[in-house]
């Protein structure tokens, strides 16, 4: 069996190639404050954000001699010289180191003056965990984004003279004392408005009158805003909003968790660490955040939390079109708004090498077989069929051109299946059935496709379980399980979505082939899944499409 944790140079290296998504440094260096440690059999690097175990015979005899040499003064040609090997092996080498947090991109002259004055501590913690989430291609880039930040803390008491202690130290340990941009002063949060400059402001401990003129001003000035709350002993560390992709604060914070507990001393001041943290990694974009689009709510008592998200409230008067009061949004905004990717500037780089990760591809060729189930032949797709002008006949012949379509393989390329219809990660999450009550050349019954051999598994004799008229019924369900080993939450809507791409290439071809076809709006999910032998929490029935007879 092969080891789906593997991943090789050679793949990494034509991924690199052709996803314009990845960056191989230019001019490689090592990252900071890495430990290296060469054995007989690998090279294991740790400091990376995971334990790196690189085997094979190039790390053996290529890497102790190429390591030396990424100090960020040369490029790929001149590592190539200098060992005296081709530059195309170079690169498979340096898209693995890459892959694996082992390198980054020579800082520019733009971004290298100021980092002098850092202390080494925090440009290695910079420069070694900055692989978390490849947003920025040197250490520096993520110490310039800190020096641009400008940000104001609004409040008055123990939480807002912590968060402003936190943020004051954290900023200018990046060597930005000069313009930490964090307001202080006897007066501060008095007038409510970001001032001219601010790049953020902060809501520390206010009541939600004062919150929402903050929220208001910062709205006119086009400065996002970031709340801190206590409530009893749960430290809210968001959320984030700015009107241009977020609802607003009202909407974000309706509902808010009650806690009836009185805070315990120290409450505040970890609370303010916690969101320092927060707030460095979104400002640095050196380490994963929820924020902007999520935040979390931590109790303070255990360090249990939950990550939360808001969606716009029908009829809110700041950020909905709708009229009437506000009422709560349905689920399926919640859930949309769960799930949803913030917006490219904040979109973290290395998520996507996920795509390549052996586990990954392997789900391209991930299917149900029916192992047990009589297997049923399928004539080859008439593909010219679908541009023949004359009338196509329903039999056995175009139910294999509807599957082919619909739910088939196009053709199998090295490491990567292609397909006839848009799947999202090219998963491949439909599951086509047929329910065949007069088709010429197939018997009435249940069938399931598989599509890597294109043919069908016999699941029941009798089609009478789902009911319907027509000559032969299609039933669209979604492998949810199989996609949510890569997507987690967000497999649910790849799964809708792929079914919509599904039924739009199952009613055009159907309308090719001059063929009468119905879209059903209504069925018994539990009836449909008995004759199939589902679990439709585990996989959905998306499409119902019935085929032939009375137009």
């Amino acid at each position: 069996m092969p080891d789906h944790s593997v991943i090789t140079a050679e793949a990494m290296a034509s991924a690199a190639l052709n996803d314009p998504q990845f960056h191989v440094p230019a001019r490689p260096r090592l990252r900071r404050g890495l430990s290296l440690h060469h054995t007989p059999e690998a090279l294991v690097v740790e400091g990376t954000p995971k334990k790196q175990l690189l085997r094979g015979a190039a790390a053996r005899e290529l890497l102790p001699r190429m390591l030396p040499l990424l100090d960020g003064s040369r490029g790929h040609e001149d590592v190539a010289e200098a060992l005296g090997i081709p530059a195309g092996t170079v690169f498979k080498a340096l898209s693995l180191l890459w892959t694996c947090g082992l390198i980054e991109e020579a800082a520019s002259e733009a971004t290298a003056s100021r980092a002098a004055a850092v202390p080494d501590a925090l440009a290695d913690f910079l420069s070694r965990i900055g692989d978390s989430t490849g947003a920025n291609h040197a250490w520096e880039e993520a110490l310039d984004r800190l020096a641009r930040a400008r940000v104001e803390v609004f409040g008055t008491g123990p939480l807002a003279d912590a968060t402003r202690r936190h943020l004051a130290d954290s900023l200018m340990d990046m060597g930005t004392s000069s313009g930490t941009g964090t307001s202080s002063g006897p007066d501060i949060g008095t007038a409510l408005a970001p001032a001219p400059g601010s790049t953020l402001a902060v809501a520390a401990g206010l009541d939600p009158d004062a919150s929402a003129a903050l929220a208001a001003s910062c709205a006119l000035a086009g400065v996002p805003l970031i709340r801190l709350a206590l409530t009893g002993r749960t430290a809210h560390l968001g959320p984030y909003v700015d009107l241009a992709f977020t609802p607003c604060l009202a909407c974000r914070t309706a509902e808010d968790p009650a806690d009836d507990r009185p805070p315990l001393p120290g409450d505040a001041e970890l609370a303010a660490s916690l969101f320092a943290r927060d707030l460095f990694a979104l400002l640095s974009r050196s380490t994963p955040s929820p924020l902007p689009s999520q935040w979390r709510t931590v109790d303070l008592a255990d360090l249990s939390q939950q990550r939360r998200s808001a969606a716009t409230r029908p009829g809110c008067p700041h950020c909905s079109a709708a009229p009437g009061d506000p009422v709560a949004p349905p689920l399926a905004a919640r859930y949309e708004a769960a799930i949803a990717f913030p917006p490219r500037e904040y979109a973290d780089g290395k998520a996507h090498q996920a795509h390549y990760k052996p586990s990954n591809i392997a789900l391209q060729n991930d299917e149900k077989t029916w192992p047990v189930a009589a297997a049923v032949p399928l004539p080859e797709p008439p593909l010219a069929a679908l541009r023949s002008p004359s009338p196509a006949l329903l039999d056995d012949r175009t139910a294999a051109l509807l599957l082919a379509v619909t739910a088939g393989r196009r053709a199998l390329l090295p490491g990567r299946v292609q397909r006839w219809t848009a799947s999202g990660g090219n998963i491949g999450s439909v599951v086509a059935h047929l329910v065949v009550r007069d088709v010429p050349g197939l018997e009435p019954g249940v069938y399931g496709y598989v599509a890597s051999e294109h043919r069908l598994a016999r699941l029941a004799a009798d089609p009478g379980a789902v009911p319907g008229e027509a000559p032969l019924t299609v039933v669209l369900t979604g492998d949810f399980t199989k996609v949510a080993k890569k997507y987690a939450a967000f497999a649910l809507r790849i799964v809708l979505l792929d079914a919509g791409c599904a039924t739009a290439t199952l009613r055009s071809a159907a309308t090719a082939l001059d063929l009468p076809v119905a879209i059903r709006t209504r069925w018994d999910d539990l009836a449909v899944a008995a004759a199939l032998g589902i679990d439709p929490d585990l996989e959905p029935i998306t499409t119902l499409v019935d085929l032939g007879g009375a137009p």
